[in-house]
């Protein structure tokens, strides 16, 4: 008993301390417990956000993700990078290139996706499960691969509008107590047979 108390108050300390330490973190957001930040002060998330379990977000070099933007589990978002290019070390110098990483409003990055130091990507893209992005993402594309190439573009019109009018997957399901309908696959199958 007197370990499973323990590491309940751990459990809550630390996503006490998390969650105090970052940047900012805007109102509605849903953090998974399991999610990993580094250089806390780094990072910025905006409102009605879900970032998922086991996700890593290094904040040194600055990170900013946009209001309604929903993580995937084990996503890396990496924001610095060991300087070896100039350096007179081997592998690498002592210094790190501080690449800051901007998340547009209304994203969406699958799982295990990875984002390299200093890219950009714009309102309403979609980043596909294991993907590895490593330059700038349109507005409204939708990505994959390694590295992530573009495979189909959204309609940027719709999006800006979801975007003036905060139309977000989380902000309508805390208003209206909507939740995403469960295997609605495998419920037909069952109502066919």
């Amino acid at each position: 008993m007197k370990k499973y108390l323990k590491q309940l108050f751990m459990y809550f300390r630390r996503r006490q301390q998390r969650l105090s330490t970052l940047g900012s973190l805007g109102r509605m957001t849903v953090i998974h417990d399991k999610a990993l930040f580094n250089f806390h002060q780094g990072i910025q998330i905006g409102s009605y956000c879900r970032i998922g379990r086991g996700c890593f977000i290094d904040g040194e070099g600055g990170v900013s993700i946009g209001d309604g933007t929903i993580l995937a589990p084990e996503v890396v978002i990496l924001s610095s990078s060991h300087q070896y290019k100039t350096s007179d070390l081997l592998p690498f110098g002592s210094n790190d290139d501080l690449l800051p990483v901007h998340i547009g409003r209304g994203c969406w990055l699958g799982y295990r996706v990875t984002i390299r130091p200093g890219v950009s990507i714009g309102d309403g893209a979609i980043v596909a499960l294991g993907a590895v992005v490593v330059k700038n993402v349109p507005a409204g594309a939708v990505v994959g691969g390694n590295p992530a190439v573009e495979l189909s573009q959204r309609e940027i019109k719709q999006i800006e509008e979801a975007v003036a009018g905060q139309r977000y997957y989380l902000k309508n399901a805390f208003e209206n107590n909507v939740s995403r309908r469960k295997n609605s696959l495998r419920h037909n199958r069952r109502k066919t047979q």
